[in-house]
């Protein structure tokens, strides 16, 4: 089983979330990759059977200025063949914002249109985040490693 943890960030905070479910996953005997969306090529995401997204959104909803162009990719055209992946999305932002975790439901609904399977519910968390993380990490190590 192969497991890439992605994040896109602004300000850190998702690389630091990140850096803690490689942590988690590694402490389940799971070896996993961790990588930031601007130094990976979408391409890569057929090398691996399941991806965990930590994304932060940027202002009005939008990508964090560095995730721009993988996300750009994801959309296509051409649309990426990506049946073969499970994938989960934790979604930060601020809901003062009216597109709140804009750039992560944005991101969820790009991997299921090109063919990646949920393997569970999309969190979406606001600026104060820890039982949110807390609980999709919880579900994280429930589901990796699974077939």
């Amino acid at each position: 089983m192969s497991i890439v943890v992605l994040y896109a960030t602004v300000s850190g905070n998702a690389e630091t979330l990140a850096e803690l479910t490689v942590q988690r996953l590694g402490e389940r005997g799971l070896d996993a990759t961790l990588a930031n969306v601007a130094e990976f090529s979408t391409v890569r995401l057929q090398d691996y059977d399941q991806a965990f997204v930590i994304a932060s959104t940027w202002g009005e909803g939008a990508a964090p200025p560095e995730a721009a162009d993988f996300f750009a990719a994801l959309q296509g055209p051409p649309v990426l063949p990506l049946s073969r992946l499970g994938y989960a999305v934790l979604a930060l932002g601020s809901s003062a914002y009216p597109k709140f975790c804009g750039f992560g439901r944005q991101l969820d609904a790009a991997l299921a249109d090109c063919g990646a399977t949920r393997l569970m519910a999309r969190v979406d968390c606001d600026t104060k985040l820890k039982a949110d993380f807390e609980r999709w990490l919880d579900a994280v190590t429930v589901v990796a490693g699974k077939p």
